[in-house]
C-alpha cells in the first residue's frame, strides 16, 4: 500500500514539472555552449514557424470544409482560432495537395493492419 501511495505521489509530481516546464516563462531562451543569441533566436524563429505549419496542415482540411458548406470567415475564425490571414494560407494549402491525400499519422502511431493468420471475410 505505501509502494502505491508513493509511486502515485512520484508520478503527480513528475506531471507537475513536466507541465510546468512546458509553459515556459515567456524569455527567449539563454544561447547554448557554442551558440550565439541571433542563432539562438534563429532556431526560436524556425521552431515556431514549424509550428504554425504544423497546426495549419492539421487545421486547414477542416478549414476548407467549412468553407465549402457556407461558414463565414468570423465564424471559422472563432471555431478554429485562427487569424483572418490563415484562411486564404489554409485553401492554397488544400490546393497545393495531391488528389486524395492523406496526411500521415501521428508520430508513434501504428498503421492499422489485419491480424496475421486471421482469414479474410468472405461475401456469402
Amino acid at each position: 500500500m505505501k509502494g502505491k501511495i508513493g509511486l502515485t505521489l512520484a508520478t503527480g509530481l513528475a506531471l507537475l514539472i513536466a507541465g510546468c516546464a512546458s509553459q515556459g516563462g515567456g524569455a527567449p531562451f539563454p544561447a547554448g555552449p557554442g551558440q550565439t543569441g541571433s542563432e539562438a533566436t534563429r532556431s526560436s524563429t524556425q521552431a515556431s514557424t514549424t509550428a504554425r505549419n504544423f497546426n495549419l496542415a492539421v487545421k486547414c482540411p477542416g478549414v476548407h470544409w467549412e468553407k465549402t458548406h457556407g461558414w463565414s470567415d468570423q465564424q471559422i475564425m472563432q471555431q478554429e482560432s485562427l487569424d483572418q490571414a490563415d484562411i486564404p494560407a489554409c485553401e492554397q494549402w488544400v490546393q497545393a495537395q495531391p488528389k486524395g491525400y492523406v496526411p500521415p499519422p501521428p508520430g508513434g502511431a501504428m498503421a492499422a493492419t489485419a491480424p496475421s493468420g486471421a482469414p479474410a471475410p468472405t461475401k456469402q
